[in-house]
């Protein structure tokens, strides 16, 4: 040591650690909500994006192969917002997912013209390199084409997204449910809402 100077190697107290262990931790507490609130929020975002370039997918399929290589099928009736009853169509996880994972489907199938408009939807989905639809995860069947509440369904199907589409013979989408990232996403009446405390998919109890 230099003559003259002298060094303080005097390290902090237990006292001193103990508050500022107690600060750091009141610091975090504050802002873990916050924290929670962006990440839902970012969750909620990505996943509403995803669900309008689906419903923009359907709808182009739709204009696209509207009888053109089979008759479109609208045998379900579905009651929309206003309490009314629409004859549509119906696209779920697993048309998607028998598609994507190569199944082929003959014309004489009840599933046929659906599987034609599965293949125009992934078509127009592979197009969109911001998203990686990967529904050949699912694993349910026809009888049970969603599954199970949400809270089950990323963990069952190896994190496939859970998607409904409900669709009118003029070509549009009625109604569609998307659940991906923790997240159930709600489209009708052209408005697209996070259903942060729904664990279910609602649109089936719409449809008969």
């Amino acid at each position: 040591m230099a003559k003259g100077k002298w060094v303080n190697n005097k390290g902090f107290s237990l006292v001193e650690l103990i508050i500022v262990i107690a600060i750091m931790a009141i610091l975090a507490g504050a802002i873990a909500p916050a924290v929670i609130r962006y990440i839902r929020k970012a969750r909620a975002s990505r996943a509403t994006d995803e669900a309008r370039v689906i419903v923009q997918a359907v709808e182009a399929a739709l204009a696209t192969k509207a009888g053109e290589d089979a008759p479109l099928v609208y045998n379900m009736t579905f009651v929309d917002s206003a309490g009314n009853s629409v004859s549509v169509g119906l696209v779920t996880n697993w048309i998607l997912s028998e598609t994507q994972s190569g199944t082929v489907f003959q014309d004489t199938d009840p599933d046929y013209p659906n599987y034609i408009i599965a293949q125009e939807i992934l078509e127009n989905l592979s197009s969109n390199v911001d998203h990686d639809y990967q529904f050949f995860n699912f694993t349910g069947n026809n009888n049970n084409p969603i599954g199970m509440n949400c809270s089950q369904f990323a963990s069952a199907y190896n994190n496939c997204p859970g998607v409904i589409v409900v669709y009118t013979p003029n070509g549009k989408v009625k109604m569609m449910e998307y659940y991906n990232y923790g997240c159930l996403i709600h489209y009708e009446d052209n408005e697209y809402t996070y259903l942060e405390d729904e664990t279910n998919f609602i649109s089936s109890s719409r449809l008969q």
